[in-house]
């Protein structure tokens, strides 16, 4: 088969392995490469460098197919990760069991309001607010004292 017939299937996508390596040798080995063909030479140079370049790789590669397998991790997870997992499973469980009891069953119960007034606890908020009242009821300014705490000079 001539180079021309070779060339034509290979840009097709037709060729053989045998029938690329044929034309790489060629455009790489043959000195004398016809003109109308030269424009080819740097495709099949730069082909032929990727070919090597991969072999060599595979040669210098001394890892065997025992030792990749043992390298690539499992896809079980290790004793410790599978322990780490599920003391924290346990321990979100518990948190949201404590968060929905803290909200049904609040720890103490209805807090009191209360209010001290000169040293006495009061609760009753009728006496409270009585005793607001009249506290503010006693509390008055004069005019002269407004007038001083709204405009000092």
């Amino acid at each position: 088969m001539k180079i021309d017939e070779l060339l034509d299937k290979y840009f097709e996508g037709e060729t053989s392995c045998e029938e690329e390596r044929r034309l790489r040798r060629f455009f790489t080995e043959e000195e004398k490469v016809p003109e109308h063909l030269l424009v080819y030479r740097p495709l099949f140079v730069y082909l032929d460098k990727e070919a090597v370049s991969v072999t060599r790789k595979e040669a210098v590669s001394t890892i065997t197919p025992k030792e990749k397998q043992q390298e690539q991790p499992s896809g079980k997870p290790s004793r410790f990760y599978r322990m780490c997992y599920a003391i924290s499973g346990v321990a979100a469980g518990l948190l949201l069991l404590l968060g929905v009891a803290k909200t049904i069953f609040p720890l103490s119960g209805v807090l009191e309001n209360y209010v001290v007034i000169d040293g006495k606890r009061y609760t009753d908020e009728k006496l409270v607010e009585a005793k607001a009242l009249e506290a503010l009821q006693h509390a008055g300014f004069t005019e002269e004292d407004l007038n001083n705490l709204l405009f000092q000079h």
